[in-house]
Protein backbone atom coordinates (compact mmCIF):
# COMPACT_ATOMS: atom_id res chain seq x y z
CA UNK A 1 0.00 0.00 0.00
CA UNK A 2 1.30 3.47 -0.90
CA UNK A 3 2.08 5.81 1.97
CA UNK A 4 0.00 8.96 2.26
CA UNK A 5 1.74 12.31 1.83
CA UNK A 6 2.00 14.50 4.90
CA UNK A 7 1.50 18.26 4.60
CA UNK A 8 2.05 19.60 8.08
CA UNK A 9 1.39 23.28 8.46
CA UNK A 10 0.27 23.47 4.84
CA UNK A 11 3.91 23.41 3.74
CA UNK A 12 3.05 22.16 0.26
CA UNK A 13 -0.08 24.21 -0.36
CA UNK A 14 0.01 25.88 -3.75
CA UNK A 15 -0.23 29.68 -3.89
CA UNK A 16 -2.51 30.65 -6.75
CA UNK A 17 -1.84 28.85 -10.02
CA UNK A 18 1.97 28.91 -9.85
CA UNK A 19 3.91 25.70 -9.15
CA UNK A 20 5.96 25.42 -5.99
CA UNK A 21 9.05 27.28 -7.18
CA UNK A 22 12.21 27.30 -5.09
CA UNK A 23 14.51 30.33 -5.57
CA UNK A 24 17.94 28.70 -5.55
CA UNK A 25 20.25 30.90 -3.43
CA UNK A 26 17.65 33.65 -3.73
CA UNK A 27 16.47 35.33 -6.91
CA UNK A 28 19.82 35.61 -8.68
CA UNK A 29 18.67 37.20 -11.93
CA UNK A 30 18.75 40.59 -10.22
CA UNK A 31 21.29 40.14 -7.42
CA UNK A 32 24.30 38.03 -6.46
CA UNK A 33 23.51 34.67 -4.88
CA UNK A 34 23.04 34.29 -1.14
CA UNK A 35 22.82 38.00 -0.41
CA UNK A 36 20.14 39.83 1.50
CA UNK A 37 18.96 41.47 -1.70
CA UNK A 38 18.66 38.14 -3.53
CA UNK A 39 16.46 36.89 -0.68
CA UNK A 40 14.38 40.07 -0.72
CA UNK A 41 13.90 39.87 -4.50
CA UNK A 42 12.67 36.28 -4.10
CA UNK A 43 10.29 37.32 -1.34
CA UNK A 44 8.86 40.18 -3.42
CA UNK A 45 8.26 37.79 -6.31
CA UNK A 46 6.30 35.45 -4.05
CA UNK A 47 8.35 32.31 -4.49
CA UNK A 48 7.09 29.31 -2.57
CA UNK A 49 10.54 28.85 -1.00
CA UNK A 50 13.93 30.55 -0.79
CA UNK A 51 16.98 28.30 -0.65
CA UNK A 52 20.21 29.13 1.13
CA UNK A 53 23.31 27.42 2.52
CA UNK A 54 24.52 27.79 6.10
CA UNK A 55 27.95 27.83 7.71
CA UNK A 56 29.16 28.57 11.23
CA UNK A 57 31.69 31.30 11.98
CA UNK A 58 34.60 30.88 14.39
CA UNK A 59 32.55 32.61 17.09
CA UNK A 60 29.49 30.42 16.53
CA UNK A 61 27.25 32.58 14.30
CA UNK A 62 25.32 31.05 11.41
CA UNK A 63 25.76 32.87 8.09
CA UNK A 64 24.55 32.32 4.52
CA UNK A 65 27.09 31.32 1.88
CA UNK A 66 27.30 28.44 -0.56
CA UNK A 67 30.98 27.62 -0.11
CA UNK A 68 33.06 27.29 3.03
CA UNK A 69 35.39 29.93 1.57
CA UNK A 70 34.46 33.44 0.43
CA UNK A 71 36.70 33.20 -2.63
CA UNK A 72 34.03 32.63 -5.30
CA UNK A 73 31.67 35.48 -4.46
CA UNK A 74 33.78 37.82 -2.32
CA UNK A 75 37.16 37.40 -4.02
CA UNK A 76 38.93 36.58 -0.74
CA UNK A 77 40.17 33.07 0.07
CA UNK A 78 38.82 33.35 3.60
CA UNK A 79 37.41 30.28 5.38
CA UNK A 80 34.22 31.11 7.26
CA UNK A 81 34.90 28.69 10.12
CA UNK A 82 38.32 30.24 10.73
CA UNK A 83 37.13 33.84 11.22
CA UNK A 84 34.81 35.76 13.51
CA UNK A 85 31.70 37.47 12.24
CA UNK A 86 33.32 40.85 12.80
CA UNK A 87 36.20 39.86 10.54
CA UNK A 88 33.89 38.42 7.88
CA UNK A 89 31.80 41.58 7.91
CA UNK A 90 34.77 43.39 6.35
CA UNK A 91 34.34 41.39 3.12
CA UNK A 92 32.03 42.44 0.28
CA UNK A 93 30.55 40.49 -2.63
CA UNK A 94 32.40 41.26 -5.87
CA UNK A 95 30.78 38.75 -8.27
CA UNK A 96 27.29 37.93 -9.46
CA UNK A 97 24.48 39.59 -11.37
CA UNK A 98 23.97 43.33 -10.89
CA UNK A 99 26.61 43.45 -8.16
CA UNK A 100 27.38 47.09 -9.00
CA UNK A 101 23.78 48.15 -8.37
CA UNK A 102 23.96 47.69 -4.61
CA UNK A 103 25.56 49.39 -1.65
CA UNK A 104 28.47 47.94 0.28
CA UNK A 105 26.12 47.20 3.16
CA UNK A 106 23.83 45.17 0.91
CA UNK A 107 26.81 43.13 -0.29
CA UNK A 108 28.05 41.97 3.12
CA UNK A 109 27.72 38.41 4.38
CA UNK A 110 24.10 37.78 5.50
CA UNK A 111 23.24 36.41 8.91
CA UNK A 112 21.11 33.28 8.87
CA UNK A 113 18.76 35.06 11.27
CA UNK A 114 18.27 37.83 8.70
CA UNK A 115 17.39 35.25 6.06
CA UNK A 116 14.89 33.57 8.40
CA UNK A 117 13.33 36.93 9.21
CA UNK A 118 12.78 37.63 5.49
CA UNK A 119 11.18 34.21 5.05
CA UNK A 120 8.93 34.64 8.07
CA UNK A 121 7.72 38.09 7.06
CA UNK A 122 7.10 37.10 3.44
CA UNK A 123 5.60 33.67 4.10
CA UNK A 124 8.25 32.00 1.93
CA UNK A 125 9.45 28.58 3.02
CA UNK A 126 13.05 28.55 4.28
CA UNK A 127 14.77 25.77 2.29
CA UNK A 128 18.03 25.36 4.17
CA UNK A 129 21.05 23.36 3.06
CA UNK A 130 23.59 22.42 5.71
CA UNK A 131 27.11 21.95 4.43
CA UNK A 132 29.15 20.94 7.46
CA UNK A 133 27.24 19.47 10.36
CA UNK A 134 25.57 22.52 11.84
CA UNK A 135 22.20 20.79 11.99
CA UNK A 136 21.61 21.35 15.69
CA UNK A 137 22.47 25.06 15.47
CA UNK A 138 20.30 25.44 12.38
CA UNK A 139 17.30 23.77 13.99
CA UNK A 140 17.70 25.95 17.07
CA UNK A 141 17.51 29.09 14.92
CA UNK A 142 14.52 27.80 12.93
CA UNK A 143 12.71 27.00 16.17
CA UNK A 144 13.54 30.46 17.54
CA UNK A 145 11.72 31.99 14.56
CA UNK A 146 8.78 29.60 15.03
CA UNK A 147 9.31 28.16 11.54
CA UNK A 148 9.79 24.45 12.24
CA UNK A 149 6.50 23.48 10.58
CA UNK A 150 7.17 25.86 7.68
CA UNK A 151 10.77 24.99 6.81
CA UNK A 152 12.89 22.41 5.02
CA UNK A 153 16.28 21.13 6.14
CA UNK A 154 18.30 19.68 3.27
CA UNK A 155 21.76 18.28 2.73
CA UNK A 156 23.87 16.21 0.35
CA UNK A 157 25.19 14.41 3.44
CA UNK A 158 22.61 11.84 4.50
CA UNK A 159 23.89 11.83 8.08
CA UNK A 160 22.62 15.42 8.35
CA UNK A 161 19.15 14.21 7.39
CA UNK A 162 19.29 11.48 10.03
CA UNK A 163 20.54 13.95 12.64
CA UNK A 164 17.77 16.41 11.83
CA UNK A 165 15.10 13.75 12.20
CA UNK A 166 16.61 12.49 15.45
CA UNK A 167 16.57 16.02 16.85
CA UNK A 168 13.19 17.09 15.48
CA UNK A 169 10.27 14.98 14.29
CA UNK A 170 8.35 17.91 12.77
CA UNK A 171 10.67 19.51 10.23
CA UNK A 172 10.53 18.38 6.60
CA UNK A 173 13.86 16.84 5.54
CA UNK A 174 15.20 16.74 1.98
CA UNK A 175 18.16 14.71 0.70
CA UNK A 176 20.05 16.19 -2.25
CA UNK A 177 21.16 13.91 -5.11
CA UNK A 178 19.65 10.85 -3.52
CA UNK A 179 19.26 7.23 -4.62
CA UNK A 180 16.39 4.75 -4.56
CA UNK A 181 18.05 2.92 -1.67
CA UNK A 182 18.24 6.12 0.39
CA UNK A 183 14.71 7.04 -0.70
CA UNK A 184 13.50 4.01 1.26
CA UNK A 185 15.37 5.28 4.31
CA UNK A 186 13.76 8.70 3.92
CA UNK A 187 10.41 6.95 3.76
CA UNK A 188 11.20 5.24 7.07
CA UNK A 189 12.28 8.54 8.65
CA UNK A 190 8.98 10.09 7.58
CA UNK A 191 7.96 13.51 6.28
CA UNK A 192 10.72 13.88 3.74
CA UNK A 193 11.71 14.49 0.17
CA UNK A 194 14.69 14.27 -2.14
CA UNK A 195 16.23 15.28 -5.42
CA UNK A 196 17.62 12.81 -7.92
CA UNK A 197 20.63 13.79 -9.99
CA UNK A 198 19.19 13.65 -13.50
CA UNK A 199 19.92 16.99 -15.24
CA UNK A 200 18.49 15.52 -18.45
CA UNK A 201 14.81 14.78 -17.90
CA UNK A 202 14.90 12.15 -20.66
CA UNK A 203 17.26 10.07 -18.51
CA UNK A 204 14.89 9.71 -15.54
CA UNK A 205 14.23 5.95 -15.20
CA UNK A 206 10.71 4.78 -15.97
CA UNK A 207 8.59 4.49 -12.85
CA UNK A 208 11.07 6.26 -10.56
CA UNK A 209 8.77 9.17 -9.74
CA UNK A 210 5.85 6.82 -9.12
CA UNK A 211 7.92 4.56 -6.84
CA UNK A 212 9.10 7.55 -4.87
CA UNK A 213 5.57 8.84 -4.40
CA UNK A 214 4.32 5.38 -3.43
CA UNK A 215 6.87 5.48 -0.59
CA UNK A 216 5.33 8.75 0.63
CA UNK A 217 8.41 10.74 -0.38
CA UNK A 218 8.21 14.01 -2.32
CA UNK A 219 10.79 14.87 -4.95
CA UNK A 220 12.31 17.34 -7.37
CA UNK A 221 14.96 17.42 -10.07
CA UNK A 222 17.43 20.21 -10.81
CA UNK A 223 16.77 22.69 -12.25
CA UNK A 224 13.72 24.24 -13.86
CA UNK A 225 15.49 27.15 -15.48
CA UNK A 226 12.98 27.71 -18.29
CA UNK A 227 9.20 27.73 -18.46
CA UNK A 228 9.36 24.80 -20.89
CA UNK A 229 11.44 22.70 -18.49
CA UNK A 230 9.28 23.64 -15.51
CA UNK A 231 6.11 22.72 -17.40
CA UNK A 232 7.57 19.33 -18.21
CA UNK A 233 8.56 18.81 -14.57
CA UNK A 234 4.98 19.56 -13.55
CA UNK A 235 3.69 17.06 -16.11
CA UNK A 236 6.10 14.45 -14.74
CA UNK A 237 4.59 14.90 -11.29
CA UNK A 238 7.44 16.61 -9.45
CA UNK A 239 6.41 18.24 -6.18
CA UNK A 240 8.57 21.38 -6.20
CA UNK A 241 10.95 22.99 -8.68
CA UNK A 242 14.34 24.57 -7.91
CA UNK A 243 15.17 27.36 -10.32
CA UNK A 244 17.90 29.89 -11.02
CA UNK A 245 16.06 31.77 -13.76
CA UNK A 246 12.27 31.83 -13.73
CA UNK A 247 9.76 33.27 -11.26
CA UNK A 248 6.09 32.71 -10.28
CA UNK A 249 5.09 35.62 -12.55
CA UNK A 250 6.18 33.52 -15.55
CA UNK A 251 3.14 31.33 -14.91
CA UNK A 252 0.56 34.10 -14.78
Amino acid sequence: MAKAFENRGGLFDKKGSAPLLLAHRGYTNDAPENTLVSFLHAAKRHFWAIETDVHLTLDGILVCCHNSSLKKMYGSDVKIEEHTLKELYEERVTAGNCVGDYTAGEMRLPLFDEYLDICRKSGCVPFIETKKNVVEETLFAVKKFDLVDHAVLSSVDFTHIETARALNKDIFVHHIFSTEELMEKISDLGYGGLSYNYPNLDEVPAGLIERTHEAGVRLCLRAGDSRETADRMIEMGLDYIPTNKIAPSDFE
